[in-house]
């Protein structure tokens, strides 16, 4: 084998090392259960998300000189986890009307943009 390929293959493995190095201490993922093959999917599609997550709000802030994951994960989360959170309320609560409709209350919601 040959010297460059050895290299090659080397820098594309501590490419791979520091993306997983990046998410397992930076995004809190090494706690995720990885026991089952289907853990181990969740994790990758877990990990993958919250890395593109983070580093579209590093691209969003426009702070091109420090790249600190720790800080575009937090923001990240700032961002994004009031909409999660209310539109998962809101599919909730969508799925409690007949419930609350055949208990005698008339439900009605209405989303509006703003």
């Amino acid at each position: 084998m040959k010297g460059k390929t050895i290299a090659r293959w080397g820098k594309r493995r501590w490419q791979i090392e520091g993306f997983f190095k990046t998410v397992k201490h930076c995004f809190s993922i090494n706690r995720f259960g990885q026991k089952t093959l289907l853990g181990v999917y969740r994790w990758l599609i877990l990990s993958f998300i919250a890395y593109l997550l983070a580093y579209w709000v590093y691209l969003h802030l426009g702070n091109y000189d420090n790249l600190d994951w720790f800080s575009s994960a937090q923001q990240a989360l700032i961002l994004f986890l009031p909409h999660i959170l209310l539109m998962s309320l809101l599919n909730q609560l969508e799925t409690v009307i007949p419930w609350l409709n055949g208990l005698g209350f008339d439900f009605c919601l209405i989303r509006c943009k703003i």
